[in-house]
């Protein structure tokens, strides 16, 4: 099992993920209502474990593949 460290959204907390359980990632907009920003842009990773949608994420999908790519190799 290889995982990767990202940082949740909300609570600045340590997720660890199984690169191996990665089914998609993508990154969403800033959330703007009434020329504000109400949520800052962030990454949804889904996992293929889980039903809930995935996690949102600091890290940019290239960030992501990155860690991917040296957890791989090792």
């Amino acid at each position: 099992m290889k995982l990767i460290k990202l940082t949740s959204l909300d609570s600045d907390s340590n997720i660890y993920v199984n690169v191996d359980h990665i089914g998609h990632m993508y990154e969403v907009a800033d959330t703007v209502e009434y020329g504000k920003i109400v949520k800052k842009a962030y990454t949804k990773v889904g996992v293929n474990t889980h039903r809930n949608g995935g996690f949102e994420v600091k890290e940019t999908v290239e960030n992501i593949v990155e860690k991917i790519t040296l957890v791989r190799h090792i």
